[in-house]
């Protein structure tokens, strides 16, 4: 051992340097002379890996400190559980910075009797090709292997001779040579064992341990294992016995779950190998090129799956290969052969599952499908742990917070969430924030990718029920119809209470109808979707049907979500109307998916199939307007009449709107709110501004206060916005 390793640098690649270690003829001046000159040895390079040399000192070294030497034999330690012996890390990037840092001198050099050992081919096709010619393969391996002086548990580098890779090797893995803690040569008389072939493609992947651990996955995942372990295991005993297991699987999922990860995942646990086709990739501007490219790689597929037993064929985003072309045919047709080659798995991923036509998912093609759906608070909290058990372990109840705070977030959404904060830690060195206060802080500038642009996406500013005066009465009703059944949720489920679909808010304009629906999102910390008549109404017959289906689509993959749909009136009506055909359409649309029979089986939860992820709140000034079939339970389960300020609510709502805003001592907000009969909370707001205002334009820019003057001279040109015959109406009108 030396008292400070030594550098290494790797020699040039030819016949001449083949397992030469080029070393100083002193190691070191603090050291004893050492009669290794042309002495095999083992060079330790890390705990990991040491290399087989034959020494050689050499006085004409630049750079007296290094070893120059070639690492044609590497000599490892840990193996790939289950794989018979293969090394269980790549040697050349492990190998390329390392330092000497002990030498063990081998004392002679046997001739071997037998070896065992595994060869490593470039390509697949050499595996097929050489799997028929053994004999002759013996021999030429016999006669490369002469070159070297190799020991139990080593990989052999052919990158410098040539015959290697005319014949398309390149490593051979020595498991066994007879002897212990020795190195022996190869001779004429040597008997060599190949105990297996293996492709270049196949030993990486195995080797491969970067694979990334998922959470939240557990019942997709053991359905996918279990179709690929049946297959790796039993494949071509099935088809002997004309046993037909499942080959073909379409994996759906919202963008970001984790769909690409789980197929890795179980091919690393099931040691499959894995070929990877994004669907983008496979078109061709030449014609005849993409089906050409779609026939190579599967039968790319096709033979790995004869040389391992078992191959997955990923086919990525397989809705965005073009179905009006020649080349979704192809594909087609390929689906079809699939059965015929034992231990080939298809696995096919999309997040628009409607865009495959129905012949692509029938029995034969594409017959089995898993769904992925939106994370659930647990299966975030498992996603989150798993993300940060590496970098940034923390507790699971600042999980489960962290989960509660981010509805509608999928793994990429945690993933890039983590990231930030991770970032956040390294930028802010000895700030004393503790972990929370930072991922609060980057939930709150991040959206999930689901809800960051497109219909009814709205950012919800921090809004509270208590920041809405008045309305006691009506805050009370929404609150247990909103608020409880998601906070007490366990309660709910122990009496057998079901949530309620929707919430009607009814009531003269200008009364924070669209305020409390606000106000409630932000409480229970739920996603919030808004949407009115303007954005949903097309000029094109179906495109408003198809924006109903859309909106309740975002809004479950964003579940639990407040979906609010302002100036309701005006975006269905009443079927008895022969003259809003659209608006009937519209009507049909929204009444099925409110009742769940729009609801896709994809955009579900994989562990909560809820019913009830999304309420649906809506405000109208017309409650008369409004279809019959829209207002009976099951619907708009809890109407709520939303009435106008009473004198104390007036007052309440004024020292809301004057909480920031500096008062003279002649203000008398309860004489204010007697002035205001039949004055709306907007008429109450939009009052508190034009006083504000009438202040800045009479006393100049330096004034402080607003005085009880400028209230007045509001006041004498205020106009009341209600009338009592619409109190009187709505007060007629209440169910």
């Amino acid at each position: 051992m030396f008292d400070s390793p030594f550098g290494m640098i790797t020699l040039e690649k030819n016949i001449f340097t083949l397992q030469k270690c080029f070393t100083p003829k002193r190691l070191d001046s603090n050291k004893r002379d050492l009669s290794i000159d042309g002495k095999f040895a083992l060079l330790q390079l890390n705990q990991e890996f040491k290399c087989v040399c034959k020494l050689q000192a050499r006085n004409d070294l630049i750079l007296l400190e290094h070893f120059q030497l070639d690492p044609s034999v590497i000599v490892f330690s840990n193996t790939i559980k289950g794989s018979d012996g293969l090394p269980s890390k790549s040697i050349i990037s492990n190998c390329r910075y390392s330092n000497v840092k002990c030498i063990t001198i081998f004392p002679l050099v046997v001739n071997l009797k037998k070896i065992s050992i595994t060869l490593i081919f470039e390509d697949v096709r050499n595996v097929t090709l050489w799997r028929n010619q053994m004999g002759t393969l013996c021999n030429i391996v016999k006669d490369m292997m002469k070159m070297f002086t190799i020991t139990n548990k080593c990989i052999v580098s052919l990158e410098n001779l040539n015959v290697s890779q005319r014949c398309g090797l390149c490593y051979i893995i020595i498991h066994s040579i007879g002897h212990k803690n020795m190195v022996g040569k190869v001779d004429s008389t040597t008997n060599i064992f190949i105990s297996s072939i293996v492709s270049r493609e196949r030993f990486e992947q195995l080797q491969n341990d970067n694979v990334q651990k998922l959470g939240g996955l557990d019942n997709p995942y053991q359905t996918l294992k279990e179709i690929v372990s049946y297959h790796s295991k039993f494949g071509r005993i099935a088809k002997d016995n004309k046993l037909k297991a499942c080959q073909q699987v379409l994996l759906i999922g919202p963008p970001g779950c984790g769909k690409t990860s789980l197929v890795h995942l179980v091919a690393s646990d099931c040691q499959a190998t894995l070929v990877n086709l994004l669907g983008p990739e496979v078109c061709r501007p030449s014609p005849g090129d993409t089906e050409l490219q779609l026939r190579k790689v599967f039968e790319h597929a096709i033979e790995l799956a004869q040389e391992s037993g078992c191959c997955i064929l990923l086919l990525d985003e397989v809705d965005t290969v073009p179905q009006t072309t020649r080349a979704f045919t192809q594909l087609l047709l390929l689906l079809e052969q699939v059965d015929r080659t034992p231990g080939l798995v298809v696995v096919a991923t999309t997040s628009r599952p409607y865009a495959l036509p129905a012949s692509a998912r029938r029995p034969g093609r594409l017959e089995t499908e898993i769904y992925i759906g939106v994370p659930s608070e647990k299966e975030r909290a498992e996603i989150l742990a798993t993300l940060l058990s590496d970098t940034c372990p923390m507790s699971l109840n600042l999980c489960k917070r962290v989960a509660h705070l981010t509805p509608g977030f999928v793994g990429a959404d945690l993933a890039l969430l983590c990231q930030h904060v991770a970032l956040d830690k390294l930028n802010r060195q000895g700030d004393e924030r503790d972990s929370q206060d930072i991922f609060l802080a980057a939930i709150a500038k991040m959206r999930p990718c689901s809800l960051r642009s497109g219909l009814g996406v709205v950012t919800t500013l921090p809004a509270a029920l208590s920041d809405i005066g008045g309305l006691y009465r009506v805050k009370q009703e929404v609150r247990a119809a909103v608020e409880w059944p998601l906070i007490h949720s366990e309660a709910f489920r122990r009496l057998g209470l079901p949530q309620p679909r929707g919430v009607l808010l009814y009531g003269p304009p200008g009364c924070a109808k669209t305020s409390l629906a606000r106000a409630l999102a932000a409480s229970t910390n739920t996603t919030f979707l808004s949407v009115s008549a303007a954005e949903l109404y097309s000029p094109f017959v179906g495109d408003a049907e198809r924006s109903v289906v859309e909106l309740f689509h975002r809004a479950r993959l964003g579940a639990p979500t407040i979906l609010f749909i302002d100036e309701i009136d005006a975006l269905v009506g009443s079927r008895g109307d022969r003259q809003r055909g659209v608006q009937e359409r519209v009507l049909s649309a929204l009444l099925t998916e409110m009742d769940g029979v729009g609801i896709k089986l994809e955009t579900l939860s994989s562990v909560q199939h809820q019913e009830n992820n999304v309420l649906v709140v809506a405000a109208t000034n017309r409650p008369d307007l409004l279809d019959d079939a829209l207002l009976r339970p099951g619907r708009f389960d809890k109407i709520v009449y939303v009435p106008p300020p009473d004198e104390t609510s007036r007052k309440d709502i004024l020292n809301v709107l004057t909480r920031d805003m500096p008062l003279a001592e002649d203000v008398d907000l309860h004489s204010v709110a007697l002035a205001t009969q039949l004055c709306s909370g907007a008429d109450l707001t939009n009052l508190c501004r034009e006083a504000g205002l009438c202040a800045l334009t009479e006393e100049g820019m330096d004034v402080q206060q607003v005085k009880n003057k400028h209230f007045q001279k509001v006041l004498d040109k205020l106009k009341p916005s209600l009338t009592q015959s619409q109190i009187d109406w709505y007060t007629s009108y209440k169910r």
